[in-house]
């Protein structure tokens, strides 16, 4: 493999985690919104998400193609690893009273 061909799915596992992040905080941020009776407040953030996650893959297909597609999936899975690992830790915190 030559770098020409590793720096588009590169930048495609970049863009995956970038946006993986945004989407599942967002996703983090909505369900705290509708626990809470915010439906009004949850609906603009969960159109915002699917659009955003929507145009980033679809920008990624045509502009890409089938490899930086899959490393951005990848990168998106692995930014959902985080993210959920990090809610899971401020929630048992907010349990305990720890900061």
């Amino acid at each position: 493999m030559t770098a020409p061909f590793l720096l588009p799915i590169l930048a495609g596992a970049l863009a995956g985690l970038a946006l993986g992040t945004l989407f599942f905080r967002g996703l983090a941020a909505t369900a705290r919104l509708y626990a809470v009776g915010g439906v009004r407040r949850a609906m603009p953030l969960y159109l915002m998400r699917l659009a955003g996650a929507t145009a980033g893959f679809t920008m990624a297909t045509v502009w890409g193609g089938a490899a930086p597609l899959l490393a951005m999936l990848a990168g998106f899975q692995l930014a959902r690893s985080v993210v959920v690992r990090r809610e899971k830790r401020a929630h048992v915190a907010m349990q305990e009273g720890t900061p």
